[in-house]
């Protein structure tokens, strides 16, 4: 059985036509479908279709503070009311419908992808235009290295080595600092001329009673890198006393691995993002073969494609692989049978009409202990879906291994909570709570747990910011900087939670106590650079995976990625 959204966010087009009481309604072109909204005496065309995508998106006068750019307008069978201007799927602003250009502050020598949505009045977004790339110029030209980290001084604690070092100076801002172990880079800090990065850096995960020589150099925005500090030498204890104990690189892989799951037989499955297919291999990474392309999939030049994979406690006998992905039209729900290649022909649809668009697509699946599939859904850049319980965006849904709606979901449909932004991480703890994370969009991301009929704010609240104060939203139990965060993979073992971040460069790791996370603490900042994926391995450790590049296209094999199996102690 297919589920399809019923698209019940009907607003009244003030700038189409005027009504008056008793006065006859001008009709304007005829839209689709043919639902009816009754307001007072007069009955309207309800508008579902949304504008076509902002086209020719040029820049000009771009300094080291602001660019302005501009774009050909949209078309739609009303009007567009409103442009959205976002960089990297964090919005910027909204501009007039009547407004086709716009001035912008940047950050002078950063890389920025923009692009524009329209908008009409009745909260139809479209597709996004096409991406376009400005990186600013530098307000002055530096050519000036910065000084060299003094004091660098090492402890080691088990098999993990903690240093710390005194800030080096420069004539503009240092930005960076990178670690090297035996003379190779095995991380970095950063940070802006705002907020220096921090002097400190944990290297986790090493061998047992081993000498490691470390050094640091610092680095300006402008790529001018210091000379060496002096080295130090550390000798790691003689056993792991961490919460994380080592880290192995299973595979690497030129796509990008989104979604993982590791079958009862060990077999490890995932999926390329951009390339379509899935891959299978054994847990020590060998005998790594592409078993089948998914059928019509679609990326957007961003962030769809072939993303979460699930597989149920009855995998065994019935051999169903759950994918979700992204089309031409939507974001969907499949199950095709494995048994050592896909089946594409025993390929089933269970749920479509999820909103995509170039970000915001969710993605996450997981079967939960009540042995119903839970899906993660975003809102396709279109807040105000996250709020209508009658459209699938900006949710986390509920529905059968068969994508049939159980009856004791709240609003009759596939929704379970809604008022999410863009969610990508789901798991359950042993008391069968279902937790979600979710990115924010500049100010805080969420680790939330989810109840049934839960409203989680958005787009009125971000976090604990904005309009919060309704009690109906249900808070989140912890945020985060989205700096500091921009978390999508989230995986439970033996009531620990662990994030791994994209923006942050690193993985978190908390205790669950009750209703609050505690003893959070932060792993890998810097080592491994983007983190996507993290999901539990058949004998109680962590799978990760890399996130480096090529993620904000749907270009296949343009990046560098790895699989890594994370030992964890404690």
């Amino acid at each position: 059985m297919r589920i399809s959204p019923r698209h019940a966010t009907l607003a009244l087009l003030t700038s189409a036509c005027t009504v008056l009481a008793g006065a006859p309604v001008s009709a304007g072109p005829p839209t689709t479908p043919a639902t009816t909204v009754a307001t007072g005496r007069a009955t309207f065309a309800a508008d579902t279709r949304p504008p076509t995508a902002p086209s020719y998106l040029r820049s000009s006068r771009l300094t080291c503070q602001s660019v302005t750019l501009t774009w050909a307008a949209s078309r739609d069978d009303v009007g567009v009311a409103y442009y959205d201007i976002y960089h990297d799927g964090q919005l910027v602003t909204s501009v007039a419908g009547s407004t086709l250009t716009a001035t912008l502050t940047v950050a002078q020598g950063v890389t920025w992808g923009w692009y524009v949505n329209a908008r009409d009045a009745a909260g139809n977004v479209s597709q996004a235009s096409a991406t376009l790339s400005v990186t600013p110029p530098f307000c002055q030209s530096d050519t000036q290295r910065p000084t060299t980290p003094t004091n660098l001084a090492g402890t080691a604690n088990g098999t993990d080595v903690t240093l710390t070092w005194t800030a080096s100076t420069d004539n503009v801002a240092v930005t960076r600092y990178d670690i090297l172990r035996n003379g190779v880079t095995v991380g970095s800090v950063t940070g802006t001329a705002a907020n220096p990065p921090a002097t400190s850096f944990t290297d986790t995960g090493l061998a047992a009673t081993t000498d490691y020589r470390y050094t640091v150099v610092a680095r300006d925005a402008q790529g001018n890198v210091s000379t060496a500090s002096s080295a130090v030498t550390v000798r790691t204890g003689s056993a792991c006393t961490s919460a994380v104990c080592g880290t192995t690189v299973v595979t690497t892989e030129r796509d990008l691995p989104w979604g993982l799951v590791q079958l009862p037989d060990g077999t490890v499955l995932y999926g390329r993002r951009d390339l379509f297919d899935v891959v299978a291999m054994n847990p020590d990474g060998t005998n790594k073969r592409s078993i089948g392309t998914v059928p019509n999939v679609a990326g957007t030049n961003g962030e769809g494609g072939v993303l979460g994979l699930a597989v149920s406690s009855s995998f065994a006998t019935d051999r169903w692989l759950y994918i979700y992905h992204t089309t031409t039209t939507d974001n969907r729900i499949i199950r095709i049978r494995y048994d050592g290649t896909l089946q594409t022909g025993s390929s089933q649809v269970l749920v479509t009409g999820i909103p995509r668009n170039k970000y915001h697509n969710g993605g996450r699946l997981r079967f939960g202990p009540d042995g119903m599939l839970y899906a993660a859904t975003g809102d396709g850049q279109s807040p105000d879906r996250a709020q209508d319980v009658n459209d699938l965006g900006g949710k986390v849904l509920r529905v059968r291994p068969d994508g049939t709606v159980p009856s004791d979901n709240p609003f009759g449909n596939a929704v379970w909570s809604y008022g999410h932004r863009n969610p990508q991480g789901l798991a359950f703890d042993s008391r069968g709570r279902l937790f979600a994370q979710e990115f924010g969009n500049n100010v805080m991301d969420e680790t939330n747990i989810i109840v049934r009929g839960g409203n989680y704010g958005w787009p009125a609240c971000e976090g604990t910011v904005g309009s919060c104060t309704n009690p109906s939203f249900v808070a989140p139990i912890r945020t985060y900087p989205v700096a500091e965060a921009s978390c999508s993979g989230l995986a439970i073992v033996r009531d620990v939670l662990y994030l791994g971040c994209l923006r942050g460069n690193r993985m978190y790791r908390a205790v669950i106590s009750g209703n609050t996370l505690t003893d959070v603490q932060q792993f890998f900042v810097g080592t491994y650079t983007r983190l996507r994926t993290v999901e539990p391995t058949l004998d109680g450790n962590l799978w990760l995976t890399t996130s480096t590049g090529g993620d904000k296209d749907s270009i296949p094999n343009n990046s560098n990625e790895r699989i890594l199996k994370v030992t964890l102690g404690r």
